[in-house]
């Protein structure tokens, strides 16, 4: 199996892809495009705010710690 693996600056709606010499042997070829998600551009604070909202869990506030742990602390 011969695979073809770039990473490519996007510019508009089109690409164009060089392919290897390893593919002049052959007539079709499957593409299959994943965006690169830490590329996203991320244009104001209300869509920061969406792409990210929820990404940090809520962990639970402590009161108080037992008795055993407070003297670690001291």
């Amino acid at each position: 199996m011969i695979a073809l693996r770039q990473i490519q600056t996007i510019e508009g709606d089109f690409m164009t892809i060089q392919l290897p010499s390893e593919f002049k042997n052959y007539q079709q070829a499957e593409i299959i495009i994943l965006p690169v998600e830490e590329s996203i551009k991320i244009n104001n604070t209300e869509a920061f705010i969406q792409r990210f909202a929820g990404s940090i869990p809520d962990f639970p506030e402590i009161d108080e710690l037992p008795p055993e742990t407070r003297e670690d602390w001291k």
